[in-house]
């Protein structure tokens, strides 16, 4: 029914024809050379563009725009500098994008949806102006990378690149270039200039993606038994109406909190839900997830872990069962055949085991897998495998 919607939208709505716009491309050349990056010189053509349009009445409020692949060619540059751009328009009020629809001309006498929210580049822009007042740089100084600046605000790299550029049209910045490919950002004003931003957690509240958090956390502890299966981040994106990029911003929060586990491929996403059961492993680098059993004993429960965790545990009790430090293990064709599993689970499992310290493998004509310590505990001592060909009688 929702396909069948956007259909019908498609179908009433005018798009603007490539043949229609009567505009000359941007001069993306001459800006260059004045060390204006290209999206900026971009944005000031589509705003042109929007109020001359309007003014004109060459189209109206509603109307979609060609897409960014024939504006790009249009104007001689990437597809990826032009949504860029697009998106600098979209943050200024001059388009609006919609789900199945695309991105139209829109009204900048009229507020956002509260659907939309506070975009990752606003909030992003308020935390980075807290972190200027926060180190006090004063007008002048050179603020360090984005991708430092991405760790202090705890905001991805391209998120921050953006917000960084809106601070630059904003005039709270300017750019220079310190070299042919590395621009750097100057402030443009002292600290004390720039207004306290709101705080962290009040721009993260109003953030799209935190908003569908709440709706997705909710959806699934309402709907889901504890290691049911989700449905697939599409089947979210379709339901809330926004794009999977959106949705899957959202799952990592819901994975980071433990309240989801996603693996690939088959395994899928799983409601766990239990944060505070997260038990650290005696050998070192493997994780297990315990569940709530319904009399209140807790089960392991492994069904949504890969072959090759399951597997590990297998393998340590072979190992504990027939074997003892310093033995040479059967070869992994051999496991294989003994475990039941395909050789190449037993070859993921063994690498992993090597990672922790607990095997050694060594290659050639004396060669094998050498078990270096024992994975029990309480049986453990280790042996130390200087050169595993002594063991060889």
């Amino acid at each position: 029914m929702r396909f069948m919607y956007c259909i019908i939208k498609k179908t009433t709505m005018k798009k603007i024809l490539m043949t229609e716009i009567h505009m000359p491309p941007a001069d993306i050349q001459n800006g260059s050379a004045l060390n204006t990056p290209k999206d900026r010189i971009l944005l000031d053509w589509l705003i042109k563009w929007v109020e001359e349009g309007l003014q004109n009445n060459l189209f109206n409020v509603g109307d979609l725009i060609p897409s960014k692949k024939d504006l790009a060619k249009f104007h001689n540059v990437s597809t990826g500098t032009m949504q860029n751009a697009v998106r600098y328009a979209e943050d200024l009020g001059y388009f609006t994008s919609r789900q199945c629809v695309g991105t139209m001309i829109a009204d900048k006498m009229q507020p956002n949806s509260d659907t939309k929210g506070t975009s990752k580049k606003d909030a992003a822009v308020s935390n980075i102006k807290k972190y200027i007042v926060k180190n006090k740089f004063k007008k002048g100084d050179v603020l360090p990378a984005s991708r430092i600046i991405a760790a202090e605000v705890d905001t991805s790299q391209n998120t921050v690149r953006l917000a960084l550029d809106i601070l630059t049209r904003d005039g709270v910045l300017t750019q220079k270039s310190k070299s042919a490919n590395k621009p750097v950002k100057i402030l443009n004003c002292d600290y004390k200039e720039i207004e306290k931003p709101d705080t962290a957690d009040d721009i993260k509240s109003e953030t799209l993606s935190h908003k569908l958090y709440l709706k997705i956390k909710k959806y699934i502890t309402e709907n889901y038994r504890l290691n049911d299966k989700i449905m697939p981040n599409e089947e979210f994106a379709k339901m809330f109406n926004v794009s999977v990029r959106t949705i899957n911003d959202a799952m990592k929060k819901l994975n980071k909190e433990k309240i989801i586990l996603s693996l690939r491929g088959k395994y899928g996403t799983r409601y766990i839900n239990e944060p505070d059961k997260l038990s650290k492993q005696k050998e070192a680098g493997e994780k297990s997830r315990f569940m709530s059993a319904p009399k209140g004993k807790n089960e392991i429960k492994n069904s949504y872990l890969y072959s090759w965790q399951r597997v590990l545990d297998q393998i340590k009790k072979y190992m504990v069962t027939n074997h003892e430090a310093g033995d040479k293990l059967p070869s992994m064709k051999e496991l294989a055949g003994t475990l039941n599993v395909s050789a190449n689970t037993i070859r993921r499992a063994v690498s992993e085991l090597v990672e922790q310290g607990i095997l050694y493998c060594e290659r050639g004509k004396h060669g094998g897998i050498y078990i270096v310590e024992m994975p029990a505990k309480e049986d453990t001592y280790q042996w130390l495998a200087l050169n595993p060909k002594f063991l060889v009688q």
